[in-house]
Formats: C-alpha cells, structure tokens, sequence
C-alpha cells in the first residue's frame, strides 16, 4: 500500500511503474517511493533489505587501481577479494565476468561490484566503488618577453612567470616539452604559443600568445 489506478512506483530512483512488484533484485538496501500520476505528488520512501542469500559470496573488497588522468581519461577497478576459480564479478548489473578486474569506466561515476559463486548461483551484497573526475587543466601560462631582439643580439627571450612548480614543464609553438620556464634565441617578428603540461596528470593549458 498504498495503491490504486493513479500510482506509480519507483525503487532506488528507477523509472516508475504501474507494477507493485520488482523482481530479480541482488542482495541490497533499497528505498521504495510511490508518486500520484494525477498530481505528480511523490511520497517519502520506504527503505527494504534484501538479504544476501545464505552461503553466497562475502561483499566484495575494491577499489580504484587506476584513476584518470588527462592522458588516460578512464580508471580501473580491481576485486581484491573474495577471489576463486569457483567466482566471477559484475559492475553495475552487466555481465559477470571470471577476471576481478573492470578497466576503461568513465570518470566521475560511482560503480556497484557484485560478486557470484558459479556452483551455488549465489550474489553477494554490493560494493560501491567511485572513479575520480578529470583532473583540471593548469591554468594558462603568463608569460612575457624578458629581452627583445638588438642589432647587436638579433634574438629575443620568454619567460613564463605562472604557473610554476616542479610538476610542470613548457613548450613553445608545440615543440618538447622543458622543465625550465625560459625559451631563448627567438627569431624575431614572430608570435609565439606557450602552452604548460602537468607531469603528474598529463593535463595541458590553454596556450598564452607572445
């Protein structure tokens, strides 16, 4: 209860349903919500425990081997346990599969690891595993020129002020990156593109013209 022919029903955020029942759901807690088609009106929800059956997998331990950087922009999630030739692993409701390692998620997204004993049939309870979100972009770089071209020194001098620090390196007009913020013996009469790379995230800035 309550029902009738203008209710609706939800578990966990999913869409809602004319039926009062939700099958093949894995051991969990789940919050049950009701909502009023007429007036779109949504109830408080009611939370239900599924128990894990007996003899079924312990809730797996997992975690986040792998997070992403701006060069590789997805992670990795590995079961550490329980392991065994007689259990296989799932994420998010997909197909189980006999490795306990899931590679290639998406950034910024929270993951439910199950685990399944193939003799028994039986499922753990879930494990929520979260992947971070992109790391940001270094700022882009302020730079300026320290020595303009002479007649006597026809070459001109940049130097990047901000921002600094030992996980960053620079280039100019795309070529190797350096970790020394100066870029000498510069032909004259040119604009130049400055560019800042983080070595730890691999993350590029936006490019500063001098």
């Amino acid at each position: 209860s309550p029902v009738g022919a203008n209710l609706e029903y939800s578990v966990n955020g999913s869409t809602y349903q004319l039926g009062t029942t939700f099958n093949g759901l894995a051991p969990n807690t789940y919050n049950v919500t009701v909502r009023n088609t007429v007036t779109q009106c949504v109830s408080s929800a009611t939370s239900q425990v599924i128990n894990v059956a007996p003899g079924a997998p312990a809730t797996p331990t997992a975690s986040t081997t792998v997070q992403p950087t701006c060069t590789t922009p997805t992670g990795t999630i590995v079961v550490s346990a329980p392991t065994g030739g007689n259990l296989e692993y799932n994420i998010n409701g997909g197909a189980y599969q006999s490795s306990p390692t899931f590679s290639g998620l998406a950034p910024n997204a929270s993951y439910s690891i199950t685990v399944r004993n193939t003799v028994s049939g039986c499922v753990s309870g879930a494990a929520s595993v979260s992947v971070n979100a992109l790391p940001a972009n270094p700022a882009a770089p302020t730079a300026s020129v320290t020595v303009q071209p002479t007649c006597t020194a026809p070459t001109g001098t940049i130097v990047v002020s901000a921002p600094l620090g030992a996980n960053f390196e620079y280039s100019i007009n795309g070529g190797a990156y350096q970790s020394t913020t100066g870029f000498g013996n510069l032909t004259p009469g040119t604009s130049y593109s400055i560019t800042v790379r983080n070595t730890t995230t691999g993350c590029v800035s936006a490019a500063a013209n001098v």
